[in-house]
């Protein structure tokens, strides 16, 4: 695993307080859909914008905005040569530090070759930290998880990794066009009107087995 470039992003506030992750995807009935990827470190903004003034803290280097605004173009001009996805936008938020990746896609495999290349820039060629597979075929959503190696557990079990991750949130949100039927894990919330489904959970978890963003939703019949 790639410490560095996880770290490029994450430790501006792994030493401070929580961040979060979001997922939030729209689904339509043909497959099709929007998908948003959310960073959101505005909890710990103001001790980010200490840590910026430094050049590295605890033997790690202190990003840019430069070299965050780079890795961002890199995503950005990825997406936008990934067939099937469309409308690909970056937000970016240097005040509150919340960044947001926006775009439309044809159908799940679209979304999934989008949602591999976001992370494979990330990662820059190193093994991932989450290998994420989504199949939906307009009745059914499949969500499956590989699960870490151990021996990048042990890496993210180190005393300051640890505490980087240790109160970093993973939420996932799925919306429909018709209502849900089920869901096989028991930690998702569905939302009052059936048609949006939430997984909020530990990244620390995550990364130990304790908890899985592993799903399958049944949707009912129009």
């Amino acid at each position: 695993m790639n410490i560095r470039t996880v770290f490029a992003i994450l430790f501006l506030c792994g030493l401070t307080s929580c961040f979060e992750v979001i997922e939030d995807i729209s689904f339509k009935k043909d497959g099709s859909g929007v998908v948003k990827l959310i960073l959101n470190l505005s909890q710990s903004k103001n001790e980010i914008n200490t840590l910026m003034k430094l050049d590295s803290s605890s033997g790690y280097k202190i990003p840019t905005e430069s070299d965050i605004n780079s890795y961002l173009n890199r995503v950005l001009q990825s997406l936008k040569s990934t067939e099937g996805l469309s409308n690909v936008s970056i937000k970016r938020d240097f005040k509150n530090w919340i960044f947001e990746v926006k775009s439309n896609f044809k159908n799940s495999e679209n979304l999934e070759k989008g949602l591999q290349s976001v992370h494979a820039e990330f990662a820059e060629g190193e093994p991932l930290l989450l290998k994420n597979k989504l199949i939906y075929n307009g009745r059914t959503l499949q969500r499956e998880t590989q699960y870490i190696d151990e021996n990048t557990r042990k890496e993210l079990n180190k005393p300051t990794e640890k505490k980087i991750f240790a109160k970093a949130k993973y939420t996932s949100i799925y919306r429909f066009e018709n209502t849900i039927e089920k869901s096989s894990n028991t930690r998702a919330i569905i939302s009052p009107s059936k048609k949006a489904i939430m997984l909020q959970s530990n990244i620390l978890n995550i990364i130990n087995g304790k908890e899985t963003l592993q799903n399958h939703i049944l949707l009912n019949e129009p």
